[in-house]
């Protein structure tokens, strides 16, 4: 059954609500902690006076490159150092940038503080706050005045920055991404995820999106900001930040986290890290409530989104935008979500019925393979979700994964034949295979690889080159679910449900993997896979319902219960993975899962590399 949406009369999606009424020409700000004492919470907010406060935007000129300083440091009470112009906060923690910036319409803005005295008598800089929130869009006018008022920089709104720009920040001062229109398009969509997770107004955790179809993690949010209170309230040495800082440190060959706002950025980038020990932290100092009762299995943050309508999701795939499309296998539709989850489309147009596995061809039309015992076939949708036919194409008998080539054919996979379909939807080829239901990859040559019986791994070519190699991964017989990708060195990567295995073969088909296939991080009947913008590798889980992350090398990088087993309740509705089955990676290092027993997608918040999208035979593995 599908969970009850929350009432909105007893439980309204937070708004963005000014903490004082200024007039509406002004932006002004406050940054605030919470007065702790060994850990107990007195409650209120606590200034941070003398803070250091940049207005910056994200820099579009390359992926790594500093961001750009807004602050006019000609202008009287703006200062300059090494990061850039900045204003100081007052004893009150209150500062203001009216008038004394520009921006250039579209920019990305957010804000960044740090140093600062939270709440000592005398002279005291605490030179490891660093902490985070963001503006969004810049406007016509070229000014946030008008638009935003006021706003608060707090624990909450750093975390919720930090997950939201995972995929662009490299550390505080370095918020950079490509110039194309599919990078631009996912930092737009990163900036825009903020507004999922935090009221900019107040700065406090959501519940739900505004839409309401959304569940937000808001007790984990709470966590991860409560882990480092203890830190900002100190004079910066100290046991709490010491702790805080090992903890969130990557690995012996990395630096110790520079501040508070660099230490939830690698949280974020490792998820994985540390989580008891962090957790201590957390529970040492809980002023934001409501928060974890206990230890959660990792550091993600994921956002459920349902619809009433999406019984039996399966394969999704994102367009250029980032939306994402996600077929409902048993109510024969098809749902685009927005970048932030909003339900834009929900169409049974084209023929649809027993929709299985999506592809965006590179006009960002969706095609759909109807996965019909005896009967299958492709319908093919304009991104506005009007039909390019009313009637189906043919694919022939039990259909299974999309993939489009160079030329713009697309590959299906099949139980004994992989058929090859014109733009047009004519059959262009068909090539002999004994598979079950294994996925189809197309590398940067435009051949293509799927898999099938008796460890075959089937190489394929136009017009009618048919390559037949072994592995040993796979199930010999009977139905294995077997998904394939392929990474930015044209490997093929593939994970057998059954045996709980990752494989992976060079571009000539010699497999790399070892004879039992790479296993760990928490594989439990592996369902999906999608390669990052750093070539790492996920995999959904259909057993564990959990998501599981390798490196390129193999290694398993999640934790032996995978990523995302963590459930949470909000609305009276228990939240959480459920039978995932496709897995993919957005423009913005978002990665989507569809709970085919739940009715739903969740959202792996900046959990991956940003990827280019659609998914082609000449991106795979590549950045935007």
């Amino acid at each position: 059954m599908p969970p009850t949406r929350p009432n909105s009369a007893t439980n309204p999606p937070a708004t963005t609500t000014p903490v004082t009424n200024p007039s509406s020409s002004t932006t002004v700000g406050t940054l605030t902690t919470v007065s702790t004492t060994e850990g107990t919470s007195f409650g209120g907010k606590q200034a941070i006076a003398g803070a250091h406060i940049y207005l910056f935007a994200a820099n579009t000129s390359g992926w790594g490159q500093p961001s750009v300083s807004l602050l006019n440091p000609r202008m009287p009470g703006v200062s300059i150092d090494k990061d850039g112009a900045y204003v100081t906060s007052s004893s009150s923690g209150n500062f203001s940038f009216t008038g004394l910036y520009s921006c250039t319409p579209g920019q990305q803005v957010y804000v960044y503080a740090s140093n600062g005295n939270p709440g000592f008598s005398g002279v005291v800089v605490n030179p490891v706050i660093g902490m985070l929130a963001i503006f969004g869009a810049c406007p016509a006018s070229g000014s946030f005045a008008g638009q935003i008022s006021a706003f608060v920089i707090n624990e909450v709104s750093t975390v919720a920055t930090a997950y939201a720009l995972a995929g662009f920040m490299t550390d505080p001062t370095h918020v950079g991404s490509g110039n194309s229109a599919n990078a631009l398009a996912g930092l737009a969509n990163a900036f825009s995820t903020y507004n999922n997770l935090v009221d900019l107004g107040t700065g406090t955790a959501k519940a739900y999106n505004d839409q309401g179809n959304g569940f937000i993690p808001q007790t984990k949010i709470n966590a991860l900001a409560n882990l480092l209170v203890p830190c900002i309230n100190s004079t910066g040495s100290g046991s709490a930040c010491d702790t805080l800082f090992a903890a969130t440190r990557p690995s012996t060959n990395d630096p110790l986290p520079a501040n508070t706002a660099v230490a939830v950025l690698n949280m974020a980038h490792n998820p994985g890290l540390n989580v008891a020990t962090l957790f201590k932290l957390a529970a040492a100092a809980s002023p934001y409530l409501p928060t974890l009762a206990a230890a959660p299995n990792d550091w993600t943050l994921t956002i459920t989104f349902f619809s009433d309508d999406m019984p039996g999701p399966y394969y999704p795939a994102v367009d250029s935008q980032g939306n994402v499309w996600v077929p409902g296998y048993a109510n024969g539709n098809l749902l685009k979500f927005s970048p932030t989850g909003n339900i834009l489309l929900d169409t049974r147009n084209g023929g649809l019925k027993q929709p299985f596995a999506v592809a965006i061809d590179a006009q960002d039309s969706p095609w759909i393979v109807n996965f019909i015992p005896g009967a299958n076939s492709v319908s093919v949708l304009l991104n506005n979700g009007s039909p390019v036919t009313q009637t189906p194409y043919a694919c022939g008998t039990n259909c299974f994964f999309p993939a489009f080539d160079p030329s713009g054919n697309l590959w299906l996979s099949g139980t004994d034949h992989t058929t090859v379909l014109a733009p047009s939807g004519s059959k262009v080829s068909s090539f002999l295979t004994d598979a079950y239901t294994s996925g189809i990859a197309v590398a940067s040559n435009g051949s293509a690889w799927t898999l099938g019986h008796n460890g075959a791994l089937y190489h394929l070519t136009l017009p009618s080159s048919s390559t037949r190699l072994t592995q040993s991964l796979t199930a010999a017989t009977g139905n294995d679910l077997t998904p394939v990708a392929i990474d930015s060195a044209d490997n093929v990567w593939f994970v057998s449900s059954r045996n709980n295995t990752l494989g992976k073969a060079d571009p000539n088909g010699a497999m790399v993997s070892p004879a039992g296939g790479y296993t760990g991080g928490g594989l439990g009947g592996p369902a999906g896979i999608a390669i990052d913008g750093s070539n790492r590798v996920w995999v959904a889980n259909r057993d564990n319902n959990s998501v599981s992350q390798f490196s390129n090398a193999g290694t398993a990088l999640s934790p032996t219960t995978g990523f995302g087993t963590d459930s949470y309740t909000a609305g009276g509705v228990n939240i959480g993975l459920s039978g995932p089955r496709g897995i993919a990676i957005d423009p913005s290092g978002n990665l989507w899962v569809a709970n085919f027993t739940y009715n739903s997608v969740t959202e792996f918040v900046g959990v991956a590399t940003p990827v280019a999208t659609p998914l082609s035979a000449a991106n795979h593995g590549r950045l935007p």
